[in-house]
């Protein structure tokens, strides 16, 4: 059941919006906690310690020079996270902000969150600005899949045409943000 003190919350919005064209929203982790899915840190973080049981960073361990280096490390910590957000799914805010696309002429998502949530829920203007974990890709060569479950993957990965390593595609510590989502939300 809704308090008033939320209703009346609902209602300031709804005022607020009434007569706008356009909503951009910015998601992070929180937004998919309610689903179920722990945060890196935090209260109920996977990796509150300061350092993982390989004695390193979880910073680190999910960075694009471990992965380059180390594959089986960053792929360890990888599966880790799949494992712990397999079963989520998409929540209530997430609906409500794909609910909105319907009710006004332009809302854009900007989400740092790798799940793929705001789509699941039916939005279309999302910005993956940190990827998608489910798209994986080859590092040498072009073959991508899309997954949903990394249990029946090898860790490493590695790619079926080529025999490459593949990663999902995220942007892993010290990369850069891809060009095409940057381009997207500057436009």
């Amino acid at each position: 059941m809704i308090s008033n003190t939320e209703t009346e919350k609902i209602y300031n919005v709804v005022r607020l919006l009434k007569g706008r064209k356009s909503i951009f929203f910015i998601t992070g982790a929180g937004i998919s906690a309610d689903s179920g899915l722990p945060t890196y840190r935090g209260i109920g973080g996977l990796y509150n310690d300061r350092t993982t049981e390989d004695g390193i960073p979880i910073e680190m361990a999910l960075s694009g020079q471990m992965l380059n280096q180390r594959p089986e490390v960053t792929w360890k910590y990888l599966a880790q996270i799949e494992k712990n957000c397999r079963n989520a799914s998409f929540n209530r805010a997430h609906q409500v902000i794909a609910e909105m696309e319907r009710r006004f002429e332009r809302v854009w998502v900007l989400t740092q969150n790798i799940d793929g949530f705001h789509r699941d829920a039916g939005s279309r203007n999302v910005i993956e600005i940190h990827g998608n974990m489910h798209k994986l890709i080859c590092m040498k060569c072009p073959w991508r899949a899309k997954v949903n479950d990394y249990s029946r993957l090898t860790v490493p990965p590695a790619c079926p045409k080529c025999g490459f390593t593949v990663r999902p595609e995220v942007v892993f510590f010290g990369e850069t943000l891809p060009a095409i989502e940057c381009q997207i939300l500057s436009d």
